[in-house]
């Protein structure tokens, strides 16, 4: 039969080629697609590094204990040991683990290279339309032509940054999609004002309705928004609490953790003079600016202790009203997706129809900031394949 393969795969990103070249090894396969070229989104991921996976692995690490026996088999180690086979060298920097290069293009590189090695045919422009199943085959219908196979997997992700998403392929067949939140994405607020493009290396506390989140690292501030890495991980728990419901979001920031308050405020007094603005000494100007306006305290220009220690006082507990999650479009992915109820945990199979699969960013799964979200696209993958390699060789 003409465009018939054992096992047809929707979606050329991360989870799409690493399923793509593990079934290679025993069926005929096809990736399909949508734009021009496989693996765009993994060029970007890392800030371009590519952060593949994450040592300090646990469930605890995403929105759900219903990943922890399929994190747990395909594990960092294994990841690595994976990657090795394939060609690519990497190594660690603290916990995280990135190609040796550096590059997410070595990363995309070798995957390429094991799909054309392995035979997968890569299918790009071909957009997925429709599927129905009808006497034990899969037909996939798209704006190119028509594709058959018994095994149909569905890779698309989310529409996070520039990806797709295709829900709607598989509702007629009962399965739901629980509501979607951007996710490692800024955060709204308009808190901090003038200090567009100022970062800060910071610890900062993220209070939820009563529920508080602590972390430390480096925020990057814009018009209307807190954006930079540590606002990215404190977004994952906004965007979870988002599906709950939550009432209201601060953050409170500690722009010099490094000093006690008792400390800096000693050395605002020392060191204060009327012909350098107030904390501009200690801070980017534009946050003092902020700092300094939202301090109660004597406007003259005289400095006393009283008004060293509010201003020390403001500097160390300064808060942020957050007022929501960014755009989906600038997030890094979704929170939300196909409802786990309805597909195997262990692995990925349709509880609802027979031989078909979903992995990766398309099910309800998202990780914190780190290569946990990129973790679990490989291990997804590598869950799928391994059950559509084991129905074969039964």
């Amino acid at each position: 039969m003409k465009n018939y393969f054992d096992v047809l795969i929707i979606g050329g990103g991360a989870s799409g080629l690493v399923c793509a070249i593990e079934c290679a090894n025993e069926h005929s396969v096809a990736l399909l697609e949508a734009t021009p070229k496989v693996g765009k989104k993994i060029l970007v991921t890392g800030n371009g590094k590519c952060n593949l996976t994450n040592l300090d692995m646990s469930a605890d690490k995403y929105n759900t204990d219903w990943v922890q026996d399929i994190v747990g088999e395909f594990s960092p180690a294994y990841i690595v040991d994976k990657f090795a086979q394939y060609g690519l060298c990497t190594k660690a920097d603290d916990t995280r683990i990135y190609p040796h290069s550096e590059s997410a293009n070595s990363v995309l590189n070798v995957l390429l290279a094991m799909a054309k090695m392995n035979g997968v045919q890569i299918f790009g422009d071909t957009t997925a339309q429709s599927i129905r199943q009808a006497n034990g085959m899969w037909q996939v219908t798209t704006n190119a032509q028509q594709y058959f196979c018994k095994n149909l997997v569905l890779a698309t992700g989310s529409r996070a940054t520039f990806g797709m998403s295709s829900y709607d392929l598989v509702s007629c067949f009962g399965h739901t999609t629980t509501r979607l939140f951007p996710a490692l994405v800024p955060l709204k607020s308009k808190s901090i004002i003038g200090a567009n493009g100022v970062r800060a290396k910071v610890s900062a506390t993220l209070d939820i309705d009563g529920k508080k989140f602590a972390e430390n690292g480096e925020l990057l501030f814009k018009d209307g928004a807190i954006s930079g890495i540590l606002a990215f991980r404190m977004s994952s728990h906004i965007a979870r609490a988002s599906v709950r419901g939550y009432k209201s979001a601060t953050m409170t920031i500690d722009f010099v953790p490094d000093m006690t308050e008792s400390d800096l405020a000693q050395f605002i007094q020392d060191t204060y003079t009327p012909y350098i603005g107030i904390l501009e000494g200690v801070l980017h100007k534009a946050l003092a600016a902020n700092i300094v306006r939202n301090t109660c305290m004597d406007r003259s220009l005289l400095m006393s202790q009283e008004k060293a220690e509010a201003l020390a006082h403001t500097c160390k507990h300064y808060t942020a009203v957050i007022d929501g999650l960014g755009s989906l479009s600038n997030a890094q992915v979704v929170c939300g997706g196909l409802n786990l109820d309805e597909w195997d945990n262990h692995t990925l199979q349709s509880k609802k129809v027979a031989n078909l699969w979903a992995m990766g960013e398309m099910l309800n799964v998202d990780g914190e900031c780190g290569g946990y979200n990129l973790h679990w696209a490989w291990a997804s993958a590598l869950a799928v394949a391994k059950d559509i390699n084991n129905a074969k060789n039964q």
